[in-house]
């Protein structure tokens, strides 16, 4: 994989200059928690005084200070989308564990740093992170390769977060990639060692797929598509992998070239499969046959969209392009209203939904749809809902 990657700067570990070593549970680690929620906001700002909002009120410190709370309770923040109380948990957590209990204190962080890029706040989780990075010589967060190396690596997931955030915070999805291909590499190497053999897979399937979307973001096609054609030269016969393959290309606007996958995809399994059909209706898609597209993601969604929402929000969509936004509409309202959860609170929903209202209202009647659907989408969301999604510019 590393000759894949040749063309990316690799990155040392940085000495600490900008501040002195401190312990994992210092309070100077920390960035203040911003407690608003920008759906809170607009549903106050959209619902009259006189009647009550559906939103949870926001979470104080204070309700969390001075305890631990159990893995648990953070992960039913976690499953709830309570990401604020969720960051604020971790935060009360890390600073009650004792100093030298590194690899609870590391878990906590991921907590911690999750909430924060799950909230959107990502320049304050890039602080955090550099601050972690300091606080630990930078050395802890790459893979053991020697006997000097620290004895605590940062976890697995931490340092996925730590690769992230320099995209997503900075725009630097060169160093984004840079990061992801380090972890790559420990997990060949781990795989070369037989250490943890089904794990390792999983997880450098994963980075793959990371690190073809941080060539997307960097808009180097071309290393986007080795990514991807490494991994699945690894596993040939595995149909999900070449349709991931196949996407990619319709993705690039290589029609041609995601047809011949494709191809490959239906050697693999069934013709009746599932994956066959969206495969065959992202297909029509990208060549314009919207009444094709429409009819094979419905039959990917059957009687039960609600278990399917991408397939049935796909075949809603090619509504608007046959000419029927209404249709459109009423589908993903019935949608929204059966899988609140799955549906409802989905940002891409949200946004085809009012993408709809745009074509068929205006003036105070579209502003009154957008408002009812905010009340709609506030009693379903949880935090750090990207309210763009609502189209209000």
């Amino acid at each position: 994989m590393s000759s894949l990657l040749s063309g990316i700067r690799s990155l040392s570990p940085q000495s600490p200059t900008d501040t002195a070593q401190r312990a994992l549970n210092d309070v100077r680690l920390f960035v203040p928690t911003p407690l608003t929620d920008a759906l809170d906001d607009l549903v106050h700002a959209h619902t009259p005084t006189d009647r009550p909002t559906p939103r949870r009120d926001a979470p104080t410190p204070d309700a969390f200070a001075g305890r631990m709370h159990s893995y648990e309770i953070l992960n039913q923040y976690i499953v709830g989308a309570q990401w604020r109380a969720l960051a604020l948990a971790a935060e009360a957590s890390i600073l009650e564990t004792p100093a030298d209990e590194e690899r609870t204190l590391f878990k906590l962080w991921t907590y911690r740093i999750l909430a924060l890029c799950s909230l959107g706040h990502y320049a304050n989780a890039a602080r955090e992170i550099r601050r972690l990075e300091v606080a630990t010589m930078g050395a802890s967060v790459y893979e053991h390769v020697h006997p000097r190396s620290p004895t605590t690596v940062w976890p697995f997931e931490l340092r996925v977060l730590r690769a992230q955030v320099a995209g997503l915070a900075l725009d630097d999805w060169p160093t984004c990639a840079d990061r992801l291909s380090s972890l790559h590499r420990a997990c060949h190497r781990r795989l070369a060692r037989q250490t943890d053999v089904e794990l390792n897979q999983q997880r450098t399937v994963r980075l793959s797929f990371m690190l073809a979307t941080c060539a997307v973001r960097m808009r180097d096609a071309q290393l986007a598509v080795r990514v991807m054609d490494h991994l699945v030269s690894e596993a040939p016969t595995d149909p999900r992998l070449t349709s991931a393959m196949a996407r990619l290309h319709l993705q690039l606007g290589s029609i041609r070239e995601a047809e011949l996958q494709f191809v490959k995809v239906e050697q693999l399994i069934l013709p009746d499969d599932k994956l066959a059909r969206m495969n065959r209706a992202l297909y029509a898609v990208a060549s314009g046959k919207w009444e094709a597209a429409r009819d094979l993601f419905h039959s990917v969604a059957g009687d039960v969209p609600e278990e399917h929402v991408c397939a049935a929000n796909n075949a809603f969509v090619c509504e608007v392009y046959l000419g029927h936004p209404q249709r459109m509409l009423d589908a993903l309202q019935r949608l929204m209203v059966a899988a609140p959860r799955a549906a409802g609170a989905s940002e891409e929903l949200v946004f085809n939904y009012c993408t709809g209202l745009d074509l068929h209202y205006d003036g105070a009647k579209l502003r009154e749809e957008k408002a009812r659907k905010m009340v709609d989408v506030a009693t379903w969301a949880g935090d750090g809902f990207n309210t763009a999604s609502f189209k209000l510019q």
